[in-house]
Formats: structure tokens, C-alpha cells, sequence
């Protein structure tokens, strides 16, 4: 299986590019920046490339699925995790669907969905790029995360439709794997999970969702 990985150089990205080498699956890094490219391929990704949209093309239309994790705007230069980037995952959906990708998961966070009257909401419309995603004609699954730590990954999460607890964290680690897991997992797809630390294996998790 060959699985495109936008964003592969933010916070979460790294352990997603390790946990595919891991499963013997061909991973192609899509990164910001050049200087991003030879460190992407030292992890473990099959090939490497700036993020343009002309040029990922080719790359999409032999790939099985898209893992995206934040937006790779190459005006911004930086690999923090973008939780919201409404032109971004707008072109990659578009991308996706042109170039016959099936399997689409995106990470999200707990915090996306807010209420109506929320001013935030109204501001951000954080919800929107998931909303654009599961209008399209691609086999989704939205990941809702918690808040992200550098704890080492324990292996086990709780999972479930809505956590309630805003505080809730999950390892970096954690969240890469729940990732890369949740491509061939039937239980989950077309929906939108939330996922912080907890006591269940992330496979079993995932298959008895």
C-alpha cells in the first residue's frame, strides 16, 4: 500500500512516516520545505517532496490513500501542526478525488466542534474542513485528537464519538499510530472519532469501534 502524507514534518508526522517503515507500507513524505526533504527520508519515507500541487499529482494517482495532518502552505515556512487550514485541505480533497484516491483520514482535534452560538466557531468555522471532507466523494475517517504531548506512546487510547474532557491529551506517538492504523480499518470509516490516552489497545480500539 502506498499512503501520501501531507504535512509530514510537523509534531505528529515524524512518528507517522516511522510507524508506515514499521508496517512495511511505501509512504511518500510531502513537506514545506526543501531542507525538510533528506531528514524525512532518513526516517523511513520511500521518497520525499516539497509540497506543489502540479507535482503531487502523479504521486496521488499511484497512491492508495492520503494521511493529512496539517496544512502545507509553502508561504508559511513551518512545521508546527496546523489544525485548521481551510485552503489547504480544500486543494487536497480536490486532488484526491481527481486523482482517484479512495482512503482519506485527517486528523483533527477535540476541540473542532463547538456549538452553534460558540464566537469562535463563528470566527474560525472550525469545522469546516471536516465538513468539506465528508462532502466528498472519498472514503473518510476524521481523528479527532487531544491535546498533544511528548510522553512516550503507551499504546493503548480511549475512543469514542465525543470526549467530553477538553483537557484530554494524547502522546504524539499515540496519535501517529491511531493514524496509520485507522487506514484499513473498516469499523471506521466514513466517521469521525475522537482519541486521547486511555487503557485499550489502539487496533483493538479501532476494530470494535
Amino acid at each position: 500500500m502506498k499512503v501520501i502524507v501531507i504535512g509530514a514534518n510537523g509534531d505528529v508526522g515524524e512518528h507517522v512516516i516511522r510507524k508506515l517503515a514499521e508496517k512495511k507500507l511505501e509512504a511518500l513524505a510531502v513537506a514545506a520545505n526543501e531542507n525538510q526533504v533528506e531528514d524525512l527520508v532518513k526516517l523511513g519515507a520511500a521518497h520525499a517532496i516539497v509540497y506543489d500541487e502540479q507535482k503531487l499529482i502523479p504521486y496521488l494517482q499511484a497512491s492508495d490513500a492520503v494521511i493529512y495532518l496539517t496544512g502545507v502552505n509553502p508561504k508559511k515556512h513551518t512545521s508546527k501542526t496546523v489544525m485548521v487550514d481551510h485552503q489547504s485541505i480544500s486543494d487536497i480533497i480536490q486532488l484526491a478525488q481527481e486523482s482517484g484516491v479512495r482512503r482519506f483520514v485527517m486528523m483533527s482535534a477535540v476541540k473542532a466542534e463547538e456549538r452553534e452560538t460558540d464566537p469562535s466557531r463563528k470566527i474560525a468555522a472550525k469545522d469546516l474542513p471536516e465538513d468539506m471532507l465528508k462532502a466528498a466523494n472519498l472514503v473518510y475517517t476524521v481523528i479527532r485528537i487531544g491535546q498533544l504531548t511528548d510522553n512516550p506512546g503507551s499504546g493503548k487510547i480511549t475512543l469514542s464519538e465525543k470526549i467530553h474532557d477538553r483537557d484530554a491529551e494524547i502522546s504524539r506517538e499515540d496519535a501517529a499510530e491511531v493514524l496509520v492504523e485507522s487506514i484499513d480499518k473498516e469499523a471506521i470509516f466514513h466517521s469521525t472519532i475522537e482519541a486521547a490516552s486511555g487503557d485499550t489497545p489502539i487496533r483493538e480500539a479501532l476494530i470494535q469501534f
